[in-house]
């Protein structure tokens, strides 16, 4: 058995290594066919729950508040060999010699800095998410998470750009054997709206870099074999597409929207279907107006639970649910101007 297991591990460090080093020399090389391809080879386990003590073991604390890692007993050692590829491919790491830093618009560009793509601190060039690898980690703390607690829901991202990060949550879900949980993706697919008040400004809107469609999220999704039954699309600015997306219940719950408006759309609309001990994660904490925005609603419905810095990034927070509330909406309603009179 020891045996085994020790040669599973020295052949999925092999072709990692294989892949790194061809992808690096071989410019035409498509990384992610081979993800694609490596999903069939790794041919994982299925997780068997009978209880949550039996199959959960904590390995390591990667949270500054003592959440536990969880790994499943029965995981093969291609999970994490798996999720690393897909991890780093789609933050740009994969071909480091190759992606570079986007300074606003496409054509303006300077090299790689790696510590600050880690972080999450740059644009990408080829990656196709912006929020770089601690922050990606800690989407898959958070759903080994809700998983090991039974927390029931689903994975929603709002604010997609190139569908990287959920790409990635379905890669989690998808090697974990995880099939009666589902990924959602909320975007307008045209980049970000025009201000609707006077909380917000114009500027996000001007960006072009910002404004992928629809149809390259879904080749994106394409490109590593992840685009099934379970993978469903809210389109449109959230203060119109949220209030009609059909998800029920939220396990883990992503926001991304950068603006005062379209932060307290998602929490307005989506925080009610955060199960008890599900995740929120806030990606765009230290920016002005989603930080205003975060702090006013937890202000309004008196949310303490505490707020924890994602490990090794400084940008990104989030909150474990601990207390049920019911949404105050008339304080929503200064705020209810639909966005589709700006876009015309």
């Amino acid at each position: 058995m020891v045996q085994s297991f020790t040669q599973l591990v020295v052949l999925s460090s092999a072709v990692v290594f294989i892949f790194i080093v061809y992808s690096v020399s071989n410019k035409s090389f498509d990384s992610s066919l081979f993800v694609s391809g490596l999903v069939n080879i790794c041919r994982f386990q299925p997780l068997k729950l009978e209880s949550a003590t039996s199959i959960i073991r904590r390995v390591i604390n990667n949270s500054s508040d003592d959440n536990e890692f969880f790994i499943f007993s029965d995981e093969s050692p291609f999970v994490r060999k798996y999720l690393d590829v897909v991890r780093d491919t789609v933050c740009g790491l994969t071909l480091r010699t190759q992606d570079r830093t986007v300074g606003g618009t496409i054509n303006n560009t300077s090299p790689l800095n790696i510590e600050r793509r880690l972080k999450g601190e740059d644009w990408p060039l080829i990656g196709i998410t912006m929020i770089g690898q601690k922050r990606l980690t800690n989407i898959e703390w958070a759903l080994r998470r809700v998983i090991a607690k039974d927390v029931p829901g689903d994975f929603i991202e709002c604010g997609v750009w190139r569908g990287g990060s959920s790409i990635f949550a379905s890669a989690v879900l998808k090697a974990l054997k995880i099939n009666d949980r589902h990924v959602w993706l909320a975007d307008s697919f045209q980049g970000l709206p025009k201000a609707r008040t006077k909380n917000d400004n114009d500027e996000w809107s001007k960006l072009e870099y910002l404004k992928v469609s629809l149809e390259e999220v879904q080749t994106n999704f394409r490109s590593f074999d992840l685009l099934d039954d379970n993978v469903h699309f809210c389109k449109g600015y959230f203060v119109d597409s949220l209030p009609r997306c059909n998800i029920s219940q939220i396990a883990v719950l992503r926001m991304d929207g950068d603006m005062y408006e379209s932060t307290m759309d998602q929490l307005f609309n989506l925080y009610a279907k955060l199960q008890f001990d599900g995740v929120i994660i806030v990606d765009d904490y230290t920016v002005g107006e989603c930080h205003r925005a975060v702090h006013d609603f937890r202000s309004w419905h008196n949310i303490t639970e505490d707020i924890t810095m994602i490990p090794e990034e400084s940008a990104g927070r989030y909150w474990i649910k601990k207390k049920m509330i019911k949404v105050k909406m008339d304080r929503y309603k200064p705020l209810l101007v639909s966005s589709m009179k700006y876009t015309r």
